[in-house]
C-alpha cells in the first residue's frame, strides 16, 4: 500500500472508530480526534523516518515507510492495541519491552518465537497485545513478517505477510468485534 493508499483506508477507519465510540462502555476519544476525524497524527517527514532507519541501523520495511508518510503514529489500532508507533518510538522488542521474550521466546511453534530477539516491536500500548515485524523473515518485495501475539489467546504468535496485512487484520477484527459487541443485550 502506498502513502495514497493509506490516506483513504485510515480515514474511513477513523471515521468508523469514531461512529462506533460507546461512551458508557469506551474511554473517552481525544477532542483532537473527533474535532479532526482522524485517530492518526501527522504525516512523518522522510527526514524523520530516515532518522528512524539509521538509529535502528536498518531500512523500514515499505508498507511501514509508506503508512508512516500518511501518520507518524495511530491511535486505536482493533480493539487491543490502543497506540502504534511513530518514527521517534520504533525500537527492537528486546529494549521495549523483554516480558514477551522471556515469556515466548522458547515457544514450539515453528514461528518467530525463536527470533523474537531481532523484532521490531511497532505497537507502545495494548490490552496484553503486543505487534511487531521480523526483519528476518523478508519476502521479494522487502516486506518483513508481521505479528500480533496476545496472552490471552492461548496461542502464539499469529503472522502476516506485511505490516500493510495485519492492519488489514485489525481493522476486520474491529469490525467482527463491533458487530458481536452490538449484538449483545
Amino acid at each position: 500500500m502506498d502513502r495514497d493508499e493509506w490516506r483513504p483506508f485510515l480515514k474511513r477507519w477513523s471515521e468508523e472508530w469514531i461512529a462506533g465510540h460507546d461512551p458508557e462502555r469506551d474511554a473517552p476519544l481525544e477532542a483532537e480526534v473527533v474535532r479532526d476525524g482522524w485517530l492518526g497524527f501527522a504525516p512523518a517527514r522522510p527526514e524523520e523516518i530516515a532518522a528512524a532507519e539509521a538509529r535502528l541501523g536498518q531500512m523500514l520495511p515499505p508498507s511501514l515507510r509508506t503508512f508512516l508518510l500518511a501518520t507518524n503514529g495511530w491511535r486505536n489500532a482493533g480493539n487491543f492495541i490502543y497506540r502504534l508507533a511513530g518514527t521517534a518510538e520504533l525500537g527492537w522488542l528486546r529494549d521495549m519491552d523483554e516480558h514477551w521474550i522471556d515469556a515466548y521466546g522458547g515457544y514450539e511453534a515453528g514461528d518467530v518465537t525463536d527470533h523474537l530477539e531481532r523484532c521490531l516491536q511497532i505497537s507502545l500500548a495494548g490490552d496484553a497485545c503486543v505487534l511487531f515485524l521480523d526483519p528476518g523473515d523478508v519476502d521479494g518485495d522487502g516486506e518483513w513478517a508481521a505479528y500480533r501475539l496476545a496472552s490471552w489467546s492461548g496461542e502464539g504468535p499469529s503472522r502476516h505477510a506485511s505490516f500493510g496485512d495485519l492492519m488489514g487484520d485489525l481493522h476486520a477484527g474491529f469490525h467482527a468485534l463491533c458487530k458481536t459487541a452490538r449484538a449483545d443485550p
